[in-house]
């Protein structure tokens, strides 16, 4: 019996050793993005749609394809912000009846491209100024 616990034990050990180990792994491969790097007027590479970031977590998106332009007051305002690899978006004001919230994974952030994926594919874009 004492044998059967000892390797119960050890089989224990073993386990919660892997479990441990994966989800540690899992955190040192999470990128982490600078908000700074963000600021600038941004397009959806292909497309006419575009994101503007502000310093301060202002930002707000425009469709030119829907001749929406960058100072109309039709473009949609939000709020940003970054936490290691997730930017959110926070859309709320006259534009929408209550807070929505859009969550991306950011893959990549250049001085000139950004990707992100918003769960159901990656989008492309370039930086514009």
């Amino acid at each position: 019996m004492k044998r059967f616990i000892s390797f119960f034990s050890a089989i224990i050990i073993l386990i919660a050793t892997a479990v441990f180990t994966s989800c540690n792994g899992l955190i040192e491969n999470e990128e982490s993005y600078n908000s700074s790097d963000l600021v600038g007027k941004w397009r959806v590479v292909s497309s006419q749609e575009y994101w503007r970031y502000d310093s301060g977590g202002n930002g707000r998106t425009w469709d030119e394809s829907q001749d929406v332009h960058e100072n109309d007051e039709t473009t949609m305002r939000f709020t940003w912000s970054i936490s290691g690899d997730q930017l959110r978006h926070v859309f709320s004001g006259d534009e929408v009846n209550q807070a929505v919230v859009q969550d991306y994974t950011i893959k990549s952030l250049t001085s000139n491209t950004l990707r992100w994926n918003d769960g159901l594919s990656d989008i492309s874009l370039e930086r514009v100024n």
